[in-house]
């Protein structure tokens, strides 16, 4: 993690429009418009790619996602479906690393810091080895991780990541409390 830590200032449009693209997908765009404040929508709706948007704007994205009642699959799913959406734009260079072949997660986890940092400004990751093929992850000064929407799309962002050099990967969100704007992840892959 970076030393000292900065609470996350800015989202990447870049996210939040892939983020949008998911949710209008599964048919609830009108529901999840009419529920933000309009100064809100009008940034959201109307970002352009590449571009940063203020944490408590991004937030406010997230904490419509919450009202919405997605079951917990479908979020994950969304979070896999922006993953997909954005990995060229934000992960150029990991993506035709990935395409190259030869690389495995390990090869990647030490730069996972770096990837934030082109989506996120402020916060902070860190990847933890906990066994052959698993690690844990761990976000902090983070305020999107206090909506339970976006822990579980990162659920499945973080798969798709990587499942870029595995099989398979399998993430869950570490189970009891957890502090304000931190979580924790268990990822494993085969």
């Amino acid at each position: 993690m970076p030393s000292p830590i900065a609470p996350a200032r800015h989202a990447r449009s870049t996210i939040l429009i892939g983020s949008i693209a998911s949710v209008r997908t599964a048919g609830r765009f009108d529901e999840y418009a009419a529920r933000l404040l309009p100064a809100d929508r009008e940034v959201l709706v109307g970002a352009v790619a590449g571009s940063w948007i203020p944490i408590d704007v991004a937030f406010a994205h997230y904490q419509a996602c919450d009202t919405l009642g997605f079951p917990v699959d479908q979020q994950v799913a969304n979070g896999r479906a922006t993953f997909d959406k954005t990995r060229g734009t934000l992960l150029g260079t990991l993506v035709r690393m990935a395409k190259a072949g030869g690389m495995t997660p390990w090869s990647v986890f030490p730069y996972w810091q770096r990837f934030w940092e082109r989506g996120y400004d402020g916060g902070g990751v860190r990847v933890t080895k906990v066994g052959h093929k698993e690690v844990r992850v761990e976000l902090v000064s983070f305020r999107l991780a206090d909506s339970r929407y976006f822990r579980n799309a990162l659920r499945g962002l973080v798969t798709g990541l990587t499942e870029l050099f595995a099989a398979k990967a399998y993430a869950t969100e570490r189970p009891g409390p957890r502090a304000a704007g931190s979580t924790t992840l268990r990822l494993q892959w085969a």
